[in-house]
């Protein structure tokens, strides 16, 4: 870590003239507790990339009481600094997954989704709606190391919200057509 410099000050009087220069404090280095309570404004202050959502059938339109598969990205999010002279990373891992669907629901879940023929989150529309906006709230944990040293969890989480996804959900109607057989 790097030392902190000295602080000087002198006084002017009331004539005009300045005194001498006299010490305020000498040369200090910073503790451990500098340190690590800036490593925990630095990880609040931490905005991580929002998770891309993705969904599928990914053309913007879905339909009612069928499942719409959905998927957000789970890549942990690397973020280095120098704090007081020494090397710090911050890893974010997203921990917990957020839907909002558009129609007054949601689901909470630690999986990030997957697609098609193995999908893992997915939301059954009960209605055609001519819109709805499908959003994602991500929490994410974190971890920090000082100078590649061993990971430390932090205690607190961040949360992120993506940029909603529009959809149009549209009611399936079934057809009788004329057969060959």
């Amino acid at each position: 870590m790097t030392a902190n410099l000295p602080l000087w000050m002198r006084e002017q009087d009331s004539d005009g003239n300045w005194g001498p220069w006299v010490p305020v404090t000498s040369y200090t280095c910073p503790s451990e507790a500098d340190l690590l309570a800036l490593v925990e404004r630095e990880w609040t202050e931490l905005r991580p990339e929002p998770s891309r959502i993705a969904l599928q059938p990914g053309d913007g339109r879905v339909y009612a009481t069928v499942p719409t598969i959905a998927m957000a990205d789970d890549s942990p999010q690397l973020h280095s600094a120098v704090l007081l002279g020494a090397e710090v990373d911050i890893r974010a891992t997203p921990a917990n997954y957020t839907w909002h669907w558009g129609d007054g629901e949601t689901t909470t879940t630690s999986d990030p989704g997957a697609p098609h023929p193995h999908a893992t989150v997915t939301h059954a529309y009960g209605r055609a709606l001519d819109e709805a906006t499908v959003s994602l709230t991500t929490t994410w944990t974190g971890e920090y190391r000082v100078a590649g040293g061993a990971w430390i969890a932090f205690d607190t989480v961040i949360d992120t919200s993506s940029p909603g996804v529009g959809i149009e959900v549209l009611h399936p109607r079934a057809r009788l057509v004329a057969s060959d057989n």
